[in-house]
């Protein structure tokens, strides 16, 4: 695989891993329906951690004002998307710039237009019961998610936390993207004050 395709894979994998925790679907278990509902609704952060198949880690962290509103900040820029367009910030505190390829495209493609949509996608639902997360007691529910994004093949096996009122709060997801393979976690803090708008 040569450089350019090996960067595609890790940003395919890097968005498809920011955004799947949240939207899941689930015939057999209306809990993980309602908590999907509830973040579409919600305003909140993630803050996630992602290891390749070398054992290299990189942090990445996101703010969802809505679904469509998103900023993602890594460890060499980060990206922000609305309707009205997409920024690209080249390196930490750097100049944000309109990206060479349709980042926004990519990033939409993982957000469902309607529950029917991701009932396509998401399979073998499984209720893995309570586990004990950081000393709190959540609900695990397992699914897989297939999807394309700019026509590459996205497969992802996640494990989605509920806590005690039905809201997502932890994901664990392995992913994988053009043979890269790719295990996350990711926590989710809600804040209702979150925005996200254009850079100055």
């Amino acid at each position: 695989m040569n450089r350019s395709s090996s960067r595609l894979a890790r940003i395919v994998a890097l968005a498809t891993l920011l955004v799947s925790p949240v939207f899941a679907w689930a015939d057999a278990a209306g809990d993980l329906h309602e908590a999907y509902a509830k973040a579409m609704k919600a305003r909140y952060a993630t803050e996630t951690v992602s290891t390749d198949e070398s054992g290299k880690q990189t942090r990445s962290s996101a703010k969802f004002d809505t679904s469509e509103r998103i900023h993602i900040t890594t460890e060499t820029g980060g990206f922000i998307v609305l309707p009205e367009g997409t920024w690209m910030q080249a390196g930490p505190g750097g100049a944000w710039q309109k990206p060479p390829f349709d980042l926004g495209g990519m990033i939409k493609q993982l957000v469902p237009k309607t529950l029917d949509d991701m009932r396509a996608n998401a399979k073998n639902v499984r209720d893995e019961g309570t586990k004990s997360i950081d000393g709190a007691n959540l609900r695990a529910i397992s699914y897989d998610y297939e999807s394309k994004i700019m026509g590459i093949a996205v497969a992802t096996h996640t494990i989605a936390y509920l806590d005690g009122s039905g809201r997502i709060v932890r994901s664990e997801s392995d992913g994988v993207a053009m043979g890269r393979k790719t295990r996350s976690v990711q926590t989710l803090r809600y804040d209702d004050s979150i925005r996200v708008s254009a850079p100055e």
